[in-house]
């Protein structure tokens, strides 16, 4: 009979330490998990000159003496989608990128998922906190020629700053949290909250042969502690993000997307709009909603924001 506490005790320590993670005792992510880049391998900044990147909006990649992607090596090809520079004297018209994402994770036990949900400290099973968190983030963008039936499309400060346009007349830059709230249920020894803080958001792609591609740049992150048992812990993560872009690319290390004009309606607005379950533990328990717009506006801003055709469409 004197054995009975030890046992409880020992068989507590064991089922925190599950919850928090794994059976080796690590927690739900509280060692730092793998960062992704703040977008996906199309981004600019990654050394490699790949999707809609060219010299003009990402010289850092696409400069001379930096790797091309493959398929993009024969030099007629790469002056076609690699020109030394986008033209600072075209005329550029402005665009506005908005977006709504929601994250609702079911709370429950699990395996140690897959990249780039796998926590590092679980071994074999795990207990996966819920999550709701809702974010928006808009931006205006410039719609620059560049070339014959090609546009490029960014917000990014080395190309807006060669033209006299000030994009916050039209819609300033943010990545914004709506709420955010966790759920702690499945391990009743647990507390704790989560805080996210707003985040940047930026655009950069192309438009031509009729397809609208672009490669968003986001960096929201989710802050939690709180203690199980009286042992304190606080990690942080970017489950946000990876549902994010899993939603947009199928990779939920991918922020991009395409639209054709079938996307658009008849108010010259193009509208994604997906729904997805992600991150198999070993289920899907991440229930993942995002919708994004594009329209292109006068050149001149107004208080009212009226779409207008957008320059492939003229």
């Amino acid at each position: 009979m004197k054995r009975t506490p030890l046992i409880i005790t020992l068989l507590l320590t064991l089922t925190l330490a599950c919850g928090l993670g794994g059976c080796a005792g690590g927690s739900d992510d509280d060692a730092a998990p793998i960062q992704p880049p703040i977008q996906g391998d199309k981004r600019c900044g990654d050394g490699v000159c790949d999707g809609p990147e060219d010299a003009g909006i990402c010289p850092e990649d696409c400069s001379a003496g930096v790797d091309v992607d493959e398929g993009q090596t024969d030099s007629a090809d790469a002056e076609k989608t690699n020109p030394a520079s986008v033209d600072a004297q075209a005329q550029p018209t402005v665009g506005i990128v908005y977006a709504e994402v929601e994250l609702d994770r079911t709370a429950g036990n699990g395996d140690c998922g897959i990249d780039p949900w796998y926590s590092a400290d679980c071994t074999s099973m795990k207990t996966w906190w819920g999550l709701d968190i809702k974010a928006v983030a808009e931006t205006a963008v410039l719609i620059i020629p560049d070339g014959d039936g090609r546009w490029v499309v960014t917000n990014h400060p080395n190309v807006i700053s060669k033209y006299n346009i000030d994009l916050n007349n039209f819609l300033t830059s943010i990545g914004e949290i709506q709420s955010a709230s966790i759920d702690f249920s499945p391990v009743p020894e647990c507390s704790g909250e989560i805080e996210v803080a707003d985040f940047n958001f930026q655009v950069m792609g192309t438009h031509e042969a009729g397809l609208l591609e672009l490669i968003l740049s986001a960096n929201p992150e989710e802050f939690v502690e709180g203690a199980c048992a009286g042992t304190g812990f606080s990690y942080t993560t970017t489950h946000l993000l990876y549902g994010w872009a899993a939603a947009l690319s199928g990779d939920p290390l991918d922020l991009s997307f395409q639209m054709n004009d079938t996307f658009k309606d008849q108010h010259e607005k193009y509208t994604f709009e997906v729904e997805i379950d992600t991150n198999p533990s070993p289920e899907d328990r991440d229930h993942v909603s995002t919708i994004l717009e594009f329209i292109c506006l006068p050149s001149q801003a107004t208080s009212i924001m009226e779409p207008v055709a957008c320059p492939w469409n003229q």
